[in-house]
């Protein structure tokens, strides 16, 4: 018989738990609140705010920011008061944190003032491509690099999706080495917004049916129209009787399944399963049916979401040919895109200029210029695209198909396996030794034949995930034979 306290229920589950009684396991329930989730590595920096913000497109500030630390100079009490003018500029706002996001790494984070409603906020690191910078003038190593990834990060249609980002770094060889198993993405970009279910939970809830504290998985790929089972510590809802563990599991954990790479919540169509306890046991595992898309990506959860729990996800033993789980970022990200190459830190190389004026308007947003606006940041794109040229114009210049508000020059090919010389290949390398077999692009010069050291290699998950869907064959790929 439970206790008094107990039957009160959920309203004094923090009492209960140190009286020792659980409540009990309520059928589903549905969510009661939603949130949002941060993004990991994405590109959502529009081509348009790229190169016309009132940083980084104003030489003044380009200058300032190229040639001393971070944090002194965003300082909300002692910062530079021209910088803090340029931030009336939300373009400048958001082109600081694609800087920051790139340069630092994630412990890292630069403070600033809003100046048009003098609210402290705070831009986060990410990539960590020159972390010193922070609290010191960065080497033009560093710049080039961060230069690099805050292009690779941008389209004209701001369609944020994640990237595998490759390079390297001699004084850091392990700065771009690859994931062995990669996570369920937390960004839908389809719905333009962040999977709610990943978002801690701000009330206490429990069940596989709500839409927050979830964390990521892995992701897995499988044969369309077969039969998947998997779990953690139980055995498959279809094989009480005859089928194995899968996994394991520490706590009274729950698991989803959802379509694709990216995570989903518990109404999403794209949710393929769900389990908090597998044939009578409080151990969780599902079955479900391979999608057309061939892929899949799990979340698991404590039960109790004022609890904590780990799940290891397993496959069912002997599972079928083409089932994998806990594939590699090399295996998620598999379509090669290209170079961005450069610096964006030379305010002599601009060819316009925005600011913002004494009185606070922007000024310079009007304007259209024809090809790059940075004059000496640089892309190439890989062999593998049907129109190479094409796709690489419509990935850096704001207006595709038109050649203006570029953010770079579109150099040519990366690499061409039949004719490795410039300019037939824009780079010498297409494959650096330091982390082998990443397939990224190295030694990539510009039209006049500059080397640049720094590149970053692109590779997306699907070959149209930054550009328009409306022009499906812009975005034609195939496999090139060496």
């Amino acid at each position: 018989m439970k206790s008094p306290l107990c039957a009160l229920g959920l309203g004094v589950s923090m009492l209960l738990s140190s009286l020792g009684c659980q409540p009990e396991r309520p059928e589903e329930a549905e969510p009661s609140t939603q949130a949002e989730q941060e993004l990991r590595i994405a590109n959502s920096l529009t081509t348009r705010a790229l190169v016309y913000n009132a940083i980084s497109t104003n030489p003044v500030a380009n200058n300032l920011v190229a040639n001393n630390a971070l944090a002194p100079l965003f300082d909300p009490s002692s910062g530079d008061a021209y910088l803090t003018q340029q931030l009336h500029d939300v373009d400048a706002q958001h082109f600081m944190s694609y800087l920051v996001s790139c340069a630092l790494k994630g412990t890292q984070s630069i403070p600033w003032m809003d100046p048009a409603t003098l609210t402290p906020k705070t831009w986060k690191g990410k990539a960590g491509l020159c972390p010193e910078w922070a609290n010191q003038a960065p080497s033009e190593e560093c710049k080039r690099r961060v230069s690099a990834c805050i292009l690779a990060r941008n389209n004209a249609f701001g369609r944020r999706v994640e990237l595998s980002l490759r390079g390297e770094d001699p004084s850091d060889i392990n700065r771009f080495a690859l994931e062995p198993k990669t996570a369920s993405v937390d960004h839908d970009p389809d719905l333009a917004q962040d999977v709610p279910s990943f978002q801690a939970c701000t009330t206490h809830q429990y069940g596989a049916a709500r839409n927050c504290g979830w964390k990521p998985d892995y992701i897995g790929r499988c044969v369309p129209g077969q039969t998947v089972r998997l779990g953690a510590g139980g055995k498959a809802p279809d094989q009480c009787s005859g089928g194995s563990v899968m996994g394991s599991v520490s706590g009274d954990m729950a698991l989803r399944v959802c379509d694709g790479i990216v995570g989903c919540d518990h109404a999403s169509a794209r949710k393929l399963a769900h389990n908090q306890g597998s044939c009578g046991t409080t151990q969780p595992a599902v079955t479900f049916t391979c999608p057309a898309s061939g892929e899949f990506n799990v979340m698991t959860a404590p039960y109790d979401s004022w609890q904590s729990g780990t799940a290891h996800v397993g496959v069912e033993t002997g599972t079928p040919a083409g089932t994998s789980y806990g594939l590699s970022e090399k295996a998620v990200f598999s379509y090669r895109e290209g170079a961005f190459y450069g610096t964006l830190f030379d305010a002599s190389a601009l060819a316009t200029k925005v600011y913002v004026d004494e009185e606070g308007k922007v000024v310079g947003k009007e304007q259209r210029i024809k090809g790059s606006v940075y004059r000496k940041m640089f892309s190439c794109y890989a062999p593998e695209w049907s129109q190479g040229m094409a796709y690489a114009t419509s990935r850096v210049c704001a207006q595709p198909g038109t050649g203006l508000d570029c953010a770079a020059t579109v150099t040519g090919a990366c690499f061409t396996p039949w004719d490795q010389n410039f300019p037939a290949s824009v780079c010498e390398v297409e494959d650096g030794p330091l982390v082998s077999g990443d397939g990224d692009f190295e030694r990539c010069m510009d039209p006049a034949k500059g080397m640049w050291k720094e590149p970053i290699t692109v590779y997306l998950h699907a070959p149209c995930d930054v550009v328009s869907a409306k022009n499906p064959e812009l975005c034609a790929w195939r496999r090139v034979q060496k």
